[in-house]
């Protein structure tokens, strides 16, 4: 197997890299190619630099220069500096199995990497207060999606997950096949948020055995016996720690070996402040006593049996003690010299029991990455019933599409609006007679694998309407219009999406060409379709032919009440980037009121008076003024185009990217047409006409006279346009978590970067 590792590689921490090195060579000595990922934060390389580097990653003879009489200055004023710098950089670079650098996540998901399994950790990898929140690289949202992802040992580095995180860690645990973390805490917070299994494993240097670290270490340059004193925080002093050396040193006469500049003992030795990983493995072997409140020093002072105590983690000791309690030796936990025995000899560890006890815990983590590599995929096992959100309550579940509130014979279910603004189905049990019609009808999970092509379909056009006046109104190339008037001519129907009088988004029917105007334009909001699908299911019965427009999932939510196909029907799918919260919509409305003293009549998202493809918002008011503005500039649309408000099913929607859609027809922004198809560009707008069947290709033949064509393929349409699921961040949570507390337009302006180019 061909296995990409992600985790803390670059930070120059000795734990860090040591343990991406075994389980590096741990899966290694199993027969697997192994390579890091070598994601480098700048927030972490910048903890460790030498200096501010002019450009870190640009290859050029002025750049090498400059770097080259920046580290000869470092060399000269702070070696000790340059030297463990050089050391990490060395081990990191070159003992690391390591790709090309990649600073962006942005770089991760356009990298085009062949791996079979991609494994996340160990280390404090989801630890969100490390990492300025918890960086979705670290939960493999990068990759195709056919590589089985693990997470080995990663730790959140807490005792809980803070609650801003939970929808975060919901999204992307789904991707995990399956999941292993270090500590029985994280695995009582991680279990909360996934309905996968969650196993506790060891640190992957503890995979290993004493003789690998044989071959790694360095031996120190020391003759006789000493202690060995680690602080693991960078800046800290540690006044325990401290302590604890100065008694041991006091009782046993050593003298102390320790790994900081800033402090001097009573009895040293010597400082150890610019080592290499491997010589900080070697000063713990050879030491006679270790003292740390570091993990992994805790660690191999175990792996070379050393006498040592560990003092706990000011803000993280349950690791510690999860794994000296799981090993018997829990008394080796000591905060203070006053806890300490009489005689030291009453803390001598019977190593025998030791090494028992980890044998078993090694064979334990072993397992669990050998079934983990040989066992098949578990994220795209198919959705039942019982993973349906009335069971589940899983937010990513439910599309808000109305169906199952449509389709209740006793109306015991109603749609209730959560504190985000979204609505859910909550089912009244007085009134439910059992029938199961909800959960049968619900289009969760019956898109997620369709067919790539079917009888030479989908046909894909890039397209536009012949008529400047049609052209002009729409949000793109206008193919909306000349389907509404077909089927308005023919005494039909027509769906889409409008504002009320109070500017709420609703799906409503019109039954003339004057009422489909107001389904003109880009609704970047939740539209709700309550009690839609009922009174189209009775044109239809009457034969009256309806066109209906909307999003994929509203589309599919139809096609589920419905139970069976319609000839007179005819459905329409938009290209949709994502469904906004309608409750940040309408406390940014009441703001944009209360600023202009006025009602809003009209929101446009999409106005084109500079051009297709460099939108303005348009709001008009009662009083006469207008709002025109920037869409880029504009809190809500910036946004909503940052992925920051929407609704939680659309960060693992499903219907994105289909080649194959779920409506007889898909319609959306030609983005890219520059360069798909040059003769067609166009600045009042091209759009993607998609045909996914018959039934669609015949309606498309009665009106697509009225529109230029260029015949186009899936390929070229989608390689600039919406084909996956936006991406969650923390942002959004953070975002979303305080609508209620900040003024709206503040809040979205806090979260929002403007682009440098924009004057």
């Amino acid at each position: 197997m061909k296995i990409g590792i992600i985790t803390f590689n670059s930070a120059h921490n000795y734990g860090a890299v040591l343990q991406a090195w075994a389980l590096q060579e741990y899966l290694k000595s199993e027969g697997h190619q192994v390579e890091i990922i070598n994601y480098r934060l700048p927030a972490t390389d910048n903890l460790y630099r030498l200096y501010v580097p002019r450009n870190p990653f640009k290859n050029d003879k002025l750049n090498e220069a400059v770097h080259a009489l920046q580290y000869l200055k470092k060399s000269r004023t702070e070696p000790n500096k340059a030297r463990k710098y050089r050391e990490f950089e060395r081990f990191i670079n070159h003992t690391l199995n390591t790709t090309e650098p990649m600073t962006k996540l942005a770089e991760l998901k356009k990298a085009d990497f062949d791996y079979d399994i991609m494994i996340a950790g160990s280390d404090q990898i989801w630890n969100g207060g490390l990492t300025s929140g918890v960086n979705p690289a670290y939960l493999l949202s990068f990759g195709k999606n056919e590589i089985k992802r693990i997470s080995y040992a990663a730790s959140i580095g807490r005792d809980e997950i803070p609650e801003i995180e939970h929808l975060f860690f919901s999204r992307y645990l789904r991707d995990f096949d399956y999941i292993s973390v270090r500590e029985e805490k994280a695995k009582e917070a991680i279990s909360k948020l996934t309905d996968k299994e969650v196993s506790v494993v060891l640190d992957p240097t503890l995979l290993l055995q004493k003789e690998m670290y044989d071959k790694l270490k360095k031996a120190p340059k020391v003759k006789q016996d000493y202690i060995y004193v680690h602080n693991v925080h960078l800046k800290k002093i540690d006044k325990r720690l401290n302590a604890m050396a100065e008694e041991i040193s006091k009782r046993t006469g050593l003298p102390i070996v320790h790994n900081r500049e800033d402090y001097d003992f009573t009895n040293e030795l010597k400082k150890f402040t610019n080592g290499s990983p491997e010589e900080f493995v070697g000063y713990i072997a050879n030491a006679k006593y270790v003292i740390a409140n570091s993990f992994h020093a805790t660690v191999f002072s175990i792996i070379y049996q050393r006498d040592f105590i560990t003092i706990p983690h000011f803000q993280n000791p349950e690791r510690m003690r999860h794994l000296l309690d799981s090993l018997g030796i829990a008394d080796h936990m000591i905060a203070s010299p006053g806890e300490l025995p009489e005689d030291l000899t009453a803390l001598n560890i019977d190593y025998a029991a030791v090494e028992m006890a980890s044998l078993v815990l090694r064979e334990k983590s072993a397992d669990f990455l050998r079934n983990a590599i040989e066992g098949p995929k578990t994220s795209d096992k198919p959705i039942t019933e019982k993973d349906k959100y009335f069971d589940t309550k899983d937010s990513f579940s439910c599309f808000g599409c109305n169906a199952c509130r449509d389709i209740c014979p006793t109306s015991a279910i109603t749609m209730i609006e959560d504190k985000e603004g979204f609505i859910y189905p909550f089912i009244d049990e007085e009134k439910c007679i059992h029938c199961n019609l909800c959960r049968k009808t619900c289009p969760y999970g019956k898109y997620r694998h369709p067919e790539e092509t079917v009888n030479g379909f989908p046909k894909v056009y890039a397209a536009r309407h012949k008529e400047d006046e049609i052209l002009e109104q729409s949000a793109s190339g206008g193919m909306f219009a000349p389907m509404f008037k077909n089927i308005i001519a023919r005494g039909g129907r027509a769906v889409g999406v409008k504002y009320t009088d109070d500017m709420e988004a609703v799906y409503d029917i019109a039954d003339t060409e004057e009422a489909c105007q107001a389904f003109h334009g880009s609704k970047y909001v939740f539209a709700d379709s309550r009690e839609v699908k009922p009174r189209v299911k009775e044109l239809l019965e009457e034969g009256v032919p309806v066109l209906y427009s909307g999003n994929y999932c509203q589309i599919a939510g139809l096609k589920n009440y419905l139970h069976k196909d319609y000839e007179n029907l005819y459905t329409v799918e938009i290209i949709c980037h994502a469904t906004a919260s309608p409750k940040v919509f309408r406390l940014y409305k009441e703001y944009l009121e209360h600023q202009y003293h006025s009602k809003i009549l009209d929101f446009e998202f999409r106005n084109k008076i500079s051009g297709w493809s460099k939108p303005y918002v348009c709001v008009r008011f009662e009083s006469g003024e207008v709002l025109l503005e920037q869409s880029p500039r504009n809190n809500y649309r910036r946004a909503y185009s940052d992925d920051n408000i929407q609704r939680p099913c659309c960060y693992t929607c499903e219907f994105a990217g289909l080649k194959l859609g779920v409506g007889d027809i898909t319609i959306g922004d030609y983005w890219g047409i520059a360069k798909q198809h040059p003769e067609m560009a166009d600045e009042r707008g091209v759009s993607i006409i998609k045909i996914n069947n018959e039934h669609g290709l015949k309606f498309f033949e009665e009106f697509k006279d009225q529109l230029e064509l260029a015949e186009s393929t899936y390929e070229k349409a989608y390689t600039a346009n919406h084909n996956k699921p936006i991406p969650l961040t923390i942002k959004r949570n953070q975002l979303m978590s305080q609508i209620d507390d900040i003024e709206i337009n503040k809040l979205l302006q806090k979260f929002n970067h403007l682009k440098k180019n924009l004057k």
